[in-house]
């Protein structure tokens, strides 16, 4: 029992007197005042002992004591039931938020999270390829197209549970691009299971809304394996990461009359140098991908076949291309640099692909170099515990009274498919290389309007075929959010 300190001289059987029932409701009001400006269990508990030391020293009587109870008991009771009631809807919450032109909703207690957005691009090309309808009569025309449309859906379930869902709708069709779940409970490693990208090059892993260029590079499409459905493991640090992973093919079942082929691989990056807009990259990455028999336990190989556009998405024609005969399987290397100097940036990567067929073996190789510089002062964003570049935030906004971001970049390609002393080569091959400029002018951070101005050679070594030369000037307006 806490003793207040209130004297014998309080507990009288006399009857009240004016100053006895002035100093009581003092007593009750100093009581009351000091309860209202302590936290509500405090409030009660301290509330409680106080009457009871009250009724004990006959200050009050029993049954004002009990009255005086009912009412504390009944205001801690409802206190409770209020700050359970405010704890329910912060917990059943969810705050919605468009900041930067991105929609995230996240639950009260941040166990739920999710981010609805999307991507358009639409295109247009100019094309002359005059040697080609010369030649064979298959030339290429002007052309539009949407050359991405996608709606895409991604979040957390529980903390530690990641997914993605991403379709893309442009040519008139819907094909899925992104479908994952992942875990990232584990302190050292992240988890991604499903349809997703590979571990392999630097301008693969870069998402196409912050590309340099309208298209990825000639050498894209023939080394790298791009979106498989398989599983993959990932760590990373500051300015390193490493990422390995196993896969079947796409979300397209292949396995009619076979087994279904499958591949493995891994990236690696280091940054030895992140200092604000400056940076330096380097990266490896590795993929090998096995082909299955044709036909069950028919003990031979298919032939696969080896293409690429010149940088073109518009043009129905990919005049670099090799078709190779019985191919058991393919081991292809990357080498991935990159530096950032304030506007000025510098990227390139080599590759080279060894192909392993019924008879012998073939190699390929190709790369790319380019130069980008920010008229306006920005830089590319490079993303250092990913080894990827990011978003570029313009310095002024058009719409806000600025005049957004320009940047001029410039870009060499080379590629050779060409291998006459294979037997299992049904054609030698072609051999080439394409010169790009590029204007980029990034409105806002969510719209950009970009110009290329393509020059591309395609070469037919050992076949007595002319050069074709391929020019192309193309436009693209782009919005993502």
């Amino acid at each position: 029992m806490r003793d207040f300190g209130i004297g014998p001289d309080l507990k009288t059987n006399q009857e009240d007197s004016p100053l006895k029932l002035k100093s009581t409701s003092l007593l009750i009001a100093g009581a009351l005042f000091g309860a209202a400006v302590m936290p509500a269990q405090a409030n009660n508990d301290a509330m409680m002992d106080l009457l009871e030391v009250l009724r004990d020293k006959g200050t009050i009587s029993s049954q004002d004591y009990d009255l005086l109870k009912n009412a504390a008991a009944a205001d801690k009771e409802a206190s409770e039931e209020v700050a359970n009631k405010v704890n329910k809807v912060e917990k059943e919450a969810v705050s919605v938020s468009l900041k930067k032109g991105a929609m995230k909703l996240e639950s009260g207690d941040g166990a739920f999270k999710a981010q609805v957005g999307g991507r358009v691009m639409a295109d247009y090309a100019w094309i002359d390829d005059d040697d080609r309808a010369e030649r064979i009569g298959d030339a290429s025309g002007d052309g539009s197209e949407l050359r991405r449309a996608r709606l895409f859906m991604k979040g957390t379930v529980f903390n530690d549970w990641k997914y993605k869902m991403q379709v893309g709708f442009a040519g008139d069709e819907v094909e899925i691009k992104d479908a994952y779940i992942g875990y990232t409970g584990f302190d050292a490693v992240d988890f991604t299971l499903g349809n997703h990208k590979m571990p392999f090059s630097l301008e693969e892993q870069t998402s196409s809304k912050y590309i340099t260029f309208m298209e990825r590079s000639l050498t894209n499409d023939i080394f790298s394996p791009g979106r498989q459905n398989g599983l993959s493991a990932a760590t990373n640090g500051d300015n390193w990461s490493l990422k390995g992973a196993v896969h079947m093919d796409g979300i397209d079942n292949n396995n009619e009359d076979k087994d279904e082929d499958y591949g493995y691989g891994a990236r690696a990056h280091f940054a030895p140098l992140v200092d604000g807009s400056n940076a330096i990259h380097l990266g490896v990455s590795w993929h090998h991908q096995e082909y299955e028999e044709e036909g069950l336990n028919n003990g031979t190989h298919g032939d696969q076949r080896f293409r690429a556009r010149p940088e073109i998405h518009t043009v129905d024609t990919r005049p670099y291309l090799t078709n190779i005969d019985g191919v058991e399987d393919d081991d292809t290397i990357g080498l991935e640099a990159a530096g950032v100097f304030g506007p000025f940036s510098l990227q390139a990567e080599y590759f080279d692909k060894s192909i392993n067929t019924e008879t012998d073996d073939v190699d390929f190789d190709g790369w790319y170099v380019y130069g980008s510089f920010f008229l306006t002062g920005e830089s590319r964003a490079y993303e250092a515990d990913a080894g990827e570049f990011g978003r570029v935030s313009p310095k002024s906004t058009v719409g806000n009274g600025g005049y957004g971001a320009w940047e001029l970049a410039l870009r060499y390609s080379e590629i050779d498919l060409y291998d006459s002393s294979s037997a299992a080569v049904t054609d030698a091959g072609e051999k080439g290389d394409i010169f790009t400029i590029g204007l980029n002018w990034y409105a806002t951070r969510n719209i950009r309007v970009m110009a290329n101005y393509i020059d591309a050679t395609v070469e037919y070594p050992g076949q007595g075929i002319s050069d074709e030369d391929i020019k192309a000037f193309q436009l693209r307006g782009q919005i993502d959010f």
